[in-house]
């Protein structure tokens, strides 16, 4: 007899664990710390594979990269922030009525505070790690 496949143990989208993940992540804030932590973790592991070829040996080295792997991604967040904010001049004028301008120009700007802040999140993890592996190692 053939057995059903929600007895055999697979996983289904309708189950109550991915609605509740599929609306936790609607929310801008948990998704922006989620996807920074994400970002932090693979630049983690980035870092500590370039520190293992170049034959780090030291706590102090992993931290010195580490650090300097956070301050690159604050200054990405940063400069992807300001190109965000310089209006060009470049497309020829198309004619929008002030609400739809206003709405377009704040989509365009909170898309440049959103890689900042995910940037800077991470960036900020990558600086506590470096303290912390200093400290305790």
């Amino acid at each position: 007899m053939l057995e059903s496949p929600r007895s055999a143990g697979y996983t289904f989208l309708n189950q109550p664990e991915y609605n509740l993940m599929k609306s936790l992540m609607k929310n801008p804030i948990l998704r922006t710390l989620v996807s920074a932590i994400l970002l932090a973790l693979i630049s983690v592991i980035v870092v500590s594979i370039i520190g293992l070829i170049l034959g780090w040996k030291t706590s102090t080295q992993f931290s010195n990269g580490f650090f300097w792997a956070g301050a690159i991604l604050i200054s990405i967040g940063f400069i992807s922030f300001q190109g965000y904010r310089q209006r060009t001049n470049e497309w020829p004028p198309v004619h929008l009525d002030p609400a739809e301008r206003s709405s377009l120009w704040t989509a365009d700007t909170f898309r440049g505070q959103n890689l900042m802040v995910t940037c800077g999140i991470c960036g900020v993890l990558l600086f506590g790690l470096s303290f912390l592996i200093l400290r305790l190692f």
